[in-house]
Formats: structure tokens, C-alpha cells, sequence
């Protein structure tokens, strides 16, 4: 089983002043798609049957792009989008990640370095979740996905954020918190 990312672009619901372009009006979400066999990643992401398997909102998506790179990850595609009513475009990838490891250690990344809000520890992230023991990894990534299936039936309107405190942990377990 093969996986793939994206990333959408949702509007604000008020313009964010400490942003320029899109993020001003936008928020980045990276969608998780799981891919059978044969299955091209272009038309699983593009269809409009197919539902993400996980989605939620993102800080630092060069970052993350760059992290699924190191991953073994490859690039499939890059669309120029233009969101309704919006008068910028973004780049919307689509990358391949190559095995389950490599998406489980991509999503924990993902979940940690969104929780931040300055950039200057993520060498310290990468370097730990490349390293990081595969049985520690699958029970962090196993807790985070049973949560996401969890609060996105919930009604509550901050579901993602409650999902996103696995990122939190590993950063107060590993005392980069500070």
C-alpha cells in the first residue's frame, strides 16, 4: 500500500493581518490519500469521489515538502490553484511517499512542526523522527489517526487542534518545548 499528500487551501473566516498573499485570506490543510494498487496518485487526489484519509491545517508547507523529499518521497505532479474568489495562486504538489514507515514518520512530522510557530527547532525534529524507533513511532501515529477518526465525527469545531496534541507530546516528551 502506497500513500500521497496534497495540500488544499480553505478560506479564514477573518483576514489574519500578520500574513501577506494567500495565507492573509487562506489556510494550508495537507490531505492524506491511501493508494491501492495500480491506482494512478493524480487521479485519486483529483477525483472528486475520493475522500482524504486524514486531513488537517498545516503551518510550514515547504517544510514539509522538503521533509517527504527526505523520506524518499517523490513528486508526482505541481498544479497552479486558484481558490474561489481569491486573486493568487498556489502551488499544490502531489507527492508519493514510498512505504507506511515513511508516511507514519511524514505525519508525526507534520503534527509536531504544526504546533510550532517559529522554525528554529526543526533540524532537531527531523533529525529525531528520522531516527526514532519504528514501535514508538507506530503507537504515536496509531494514537493520532484513532483520534482523527474520532473528533471529525464530533461536533466540535476545534476537533483538529485536539488531534494535533500528539504533535505536542512528542515535543514536551522530548523537552523541545522550551
Amino acid at each position: 500500500m502506497q500513500y500521497v499528500f496534497t495540500f488544499s487551501a480553505r478560506k479564514r473566516s477573518r483576514p489574519n493581518p500578520n500574513y501577506e498573499g494567500i495565507l492573509r485570506t487562506h489556510r494550508f490543510y495537507i490531505q492524506y490519500y491511501t493508494l491501492l494498487s495500480g491506482q494512478s496518485p493524480a487521479k485519486v487526489v483529483s477525483s472528486e469521489g475520493s475522500e482524504p484519509r486524514m486531513e488537517f491545517p498545516v503551518r510550514f508547507t515547504e517544510t514539509i515538502l522538503s521533509f517527504a523529499k527526505e523520506l524518499g518521497g517523490t513528486v508526482i505532479n505541481i498544479r497552479k490553484v486558484k481558490p474561489p474568489k481569491a486573486d493568487v495562486h498556489y502551488e499544490k504538489p502531489i507527492v508519493l511517499l514510498p512505504n507506511e514507515i515513511a508516511f507514519r514518520r511524514h505525519l508525526l512530522f507534520t503534527l509536531t512542526i504544526s504546533t510550532y510557530r517559529n522554525p528554529r527547532k526543526f533540524n532537531i525534529i527531523r533529525n529525531l523522527i528520522l531516527t526514532m524507533n519504528a514501535n514508538f513511532l507506530n503507537i504515536l501515529t496509531s494514537i493520532a489517526m484513532d483520534r482523527y477518526t474520532e473528533l471529525k465525527n464530533s461536533l466540535n469545531p476545534a476537533w483538529h487542534w485536539y488531534m494535533m496534541r500528539v504533535g505536542r507530546a512528542v515535543k514536551v516528551l522530548y523537552k523541545l518545548d522550551r
